[in-house]
């Protein structure tokens, strides 16, 4: 069944003299960001002359466009593209798995599962058996912002800043999961240690993740996850598995 969405959408709008950004909703959600996430795959396999890039964000997707080339007609090719198809209609978009080590030993871990209603356990239990989807990548280089999980894990960040977490730490908040692309502060709450680098300038990927990709977390001991520190690809351990 096709998602209820506001007839308004998807909206085009003109930013700047070369973008363009299309708008699938005014609201964060699974269906939004999965639309988003669609027509931005779709604009990758079309090859639109004039447009130079297509980047999603959690609602949106903004073209880069080549102002030296034929705007008028670049213009009306997006706007075929925008109204070629249902993109709130769900369809497999196929993509990546990552399965990623994780040692659940944040700080606030004991803190988070408290405002989830489960016990630690339970806790770790419910994020090692939920994949999560790279919704979009932004704030540092490579750092992915992963949902949704479950309702539940829809609680706001904190009302005051932790001084610094570090690069590759797991937090949580808003019913979303981040891996740490660098030390921060942050309102987020840490939970667990991964190994896992989302940036890595000299890898032959320098960005980990691709926004679609799906992620799961398989918990570890910390004797482990110091063991994968500093591993060549900067991947610490994590595999991936393309989707069919």
């Amino acid at each position: 069944m096709t998602a209820q969405i506001p007839q308004q959408f998807p909206a085009i709008a003109y930013i700047g003299v070369d973008g363009v950004l299309v708008r699938f909703g005014d609201r964060v959600s699974e269906d939004i960001n999965a639309a988003a996430l669609r027509f931005h795959q779709h604009i990758g396999g079309t090859q639109i002359d004039g447009v130079l890039e297509s980047a999603p964000s959690l609602t949106a997707v903004y073209l880069r466009l080549d102002i030296e080339g034929d705007l008028p007609r670049t213009l009306r090719d997006i706007e075929a593209q925008v109204q070629a198809q249902d993109w709130f209609a769900p369809t497999q978009m196929g993509g990546r798995l990552w399965t990623i080590p994780c040692c659940f030993d944040g700080p606030q871990l004991a803190e988070t599962a408290e405002l989830v209603g489960l016990c630690e356990a339970d806790a770790v239990k419910e994020l090692t058996q939920t994949q999560v989807r790279v919704l979009t990548i932004g704030f540092a280089p490579g750092q992915p912002y992963l949902g949704n999980l479950p309702e539940r894990w829809n609680f706001p960040r904190l009302s005051s800043i932790t001084p610094n977490v570090p690069a590759r730490a797991l937090v949580a908040a808003v019913s979303q999961l981040v891996i740490f692309a660098n030390d921060t502060p942050t309102g987020w709450r840490h939970i667990g240690t991964t190994e896992f680098y989302d940036f890595q300038k000299d890898r032959a990927e320098p960005f980990a993740f691709k926004a679609g990709d799906l992620v799961q977390f398989a918990q570890v001991g910390r004797a482990e996850i110091d063991a994968l520190a500093d591993t060549a690809d900067g991947l610490g351990g994590a595999r991936c598995e393309v989707l069919v």
